[in-house]
């Protein structure tokens, strides 16, 4: 018995079993406007409401107003593995503009959404102008940068 279980061990391991687990995505993909025009760039990060424990993001480019969620997990090794949709579930849409890194609190909360088994297509709308106080300067941009005249 014990000569059994190693080699079922031996076996899965050079497949890489446990690595990652099997994770049921579904379509996740849709638009994003400001006053009716398709948002050239930026980015969607979907936050989940129950992770389950599972070390996941959900996220999403936007290029030229459309975007497809993808779900980008992290084993116990360290190993990333990107694939395309999301599991089924609530998650806070969260955008952010394209950004050259200068400036943070960019980040616009669009709302409560729901990706259902077998796919979601949403439109999402953006408030026509940023709200007050957004786009600070980072306070950890060029610290101990020289300046020369």
């Amino acid at each position: 018995m014990k000569r059994m279980i190693l080699v079922v061990c031996l076996l899965t391991a050079g497949f890489g079993c446990g690595e990652f687990t099997h994770l049921d995505l579904h379509e996740l993909s849709g638009t994003i406007t400001r006053e009716g025009k398709p948002v050239a760039a930026g980015g969607l990060i979907f936050i989940p409401e129950q992770t389950g424990g599972k070390a996941m993001t959900i996220n999403a480019s936007v290029r030229d107003g459309a975007f497809r969620g993808m779900t980008d997990r992290t084993s116990a090794s360290g190993k990333s593995k990107i694939e395309p949709g999301v599991p089924a579930g609530s998650y806070r849409a969260v955008y952010h503009p394209a950004s050259d890194g200068s400036k943070s609190n960019l980040e616009m909360d669009l709302g409560k959404i729901e990706v259902a088994a077998g796919g979601t297509v949403i439109d999402l709308k953006l408030p026509e102008k940023m709200p007050m106080g957004v786009g600070e300067p980072r306070d950890d941009a060029h610290k101990g940068a020289e300046t020369r005249d």
